[in-house]
């Protein structure tokens, strides 16, 4: 791993912060980093590495971070569109020639990974078996009938994502996504043993557990047979802190990462796309992969008016890439179930990463979430 140890007067300050954030209860195990202008300037830890394991959480502890996962697949899918081996215009069809079953034939990249093509469900009860058996995913997909006219609505794709952007990756590229991955992303940027998207033998002294919560259609205000919980299924055996499931590779929810990992990646991304001699994408690239592809109401996520890229969110009304002063309309990245988050805001040169253990009720990492990331952005006077 790259060192990123830091002393900055604003790495002190964020330290102080989510100190004060365990201690009140809001936060159980937390890391922050920060990258500006492709230097460190926050690398803090604080609270205990999961509600029955009270070790201190360190810098390389991996968290599940649920979605904020599917920003690291969006950045396998731009770097290999940045070296002419994929067409965002493309039909998914050209790529996973499987994939154009039931209407599904002329749903492109752009649209799929927007969320855009009604692939959204998954079988209920959602079993081990399925979330851990990568062809189970690959055939149930192939098989489905869009929920809408692809193309005439969003609809967050929670976990089917992940095998759409992994199909698409090996049809493009010919490895398999978590391999792409680690060779493309983790290996070059040194940090291969913080970066997983399916968790290799002799890290489990490693993981952090989780302390979770669980909305209900009561408190959610949508009734059982929402696309809410098509997609995210209340009938579920699936466990994430199950070594099973973390195996697993779900690049859509179950990429497990310390938040110096996630830093060092999108602080290349905001820095024009590359860090420390090693480039990800061209700095033309890094423009596509903040631009908007629909801001229409969500239909999966209680309509709310999310900016979508290709396979990003971006920043806007709501979630941790706003500032309290606006929207940083061309910051991308990506928030997981619970509070974690990972983005890059390139027009201050700016990545931030946030992994936690203790789930929040939220959507878009409101909350401690959102407060570390206002606080950076108040701290380096980005916040307008």
């Amino acid at each position: 791993m790259v060192a990123t140890s830091t002393s900055t007067s604003i790495n002190t300050s964020i330290q102080q912060l989510i100190d004060r954030q365990v201690e009140k209860g809001d936060q159980l195990g937390v890391q922050v980093s920060a990258y500006k202008d492709g230097e460190v300037i926050v690398d803090a830890v604080a609270g205990e590495m999961g509600p029955e394991d009270p070790r201190p959480v360190q810098l390389d502890t991996l968290f599940n971070c649920f979605s904020t996962t599917k920003g690291v697949a969006a950045t396998a899918i731009h770097m290999l569109a940045d070296r002419g081996k994929l067409d965002y215009q493309a039909p998914v069809t050209r790529y996973w020639p499987e994939f154009g079953q039931n209407g599904k034939d002329k749903i492109t990249v752009e649209q799929a990974l927007s969320h855009q093509g009604g692939v959204h469900a998954v079988p209920s009860p959602l079993t081990v078996e399925f979330v851990t058996e990568w062809q189970k995913g690959l055939d149930w997909i192939a098989g489905a009938t869009p929920g809408w006219e692809p193309g005439t609505a969003t609809g967050y794709h929670a976990l089917t994502y992940g095998w759409i952007v992994g199909a698409i990756v090996q049809g493009a590229d010919g490895r398999h996504i978590k391999d792409f991955i680690r060779e493309e992303i983790a290996q070059p940027l040194g940090v291969e043993n913080e970066m997983f998207c399916g968790i290799p033998d002799g890290v489990e002294d490693r993981l952090a557990t989780l302390q979770t919560l669980m909305a209900t259609p009561e408190e959610l205000q949508v009734p059982p047979d929402h696309d809410f919980f098509k997609a995210m299924p209340q009938e579920s055996e699936v466990n994430f802190d199950d070594i099973r499931v973390r195996k697993a590779c779900l690049p859509a929810a179950n990429g497990h990462f310390s938040a110096r990992a996630l830093a060092r990646m999108y602080g290349a991304l905001a820095n024009k796309g590359e860090i420390d001699g090693v480039r990800l994408v061209s700095s033309e690239r890094v423009s596509n992969m903040g631009t908007m592809v629909t801001d229409a109401p969500d239909r999966v996520l209680l309509g709310l008016p999310l900016r979508k890229g290709i396979g990003f969110m971006l920043g806007g009304p709501i979630g941790p890439m706003k500032s309290v002063n606006g929207p940083r309309l061309n910051a991308f990245g990506h928030s997981g179930a619970g509070g974690s988050t990972a983005f890059a805001d390139p027009d201050v040169g700016l990545g931030i990463a946030v992994t936690i253990n203790k789930m929040q009720n939220t959507l878009q990492a409101e909350g401690p979430t959102f407060e570390v990331c206002e606080a950076i952005r108040e701290e380096l006077g980005v916040n307008g």
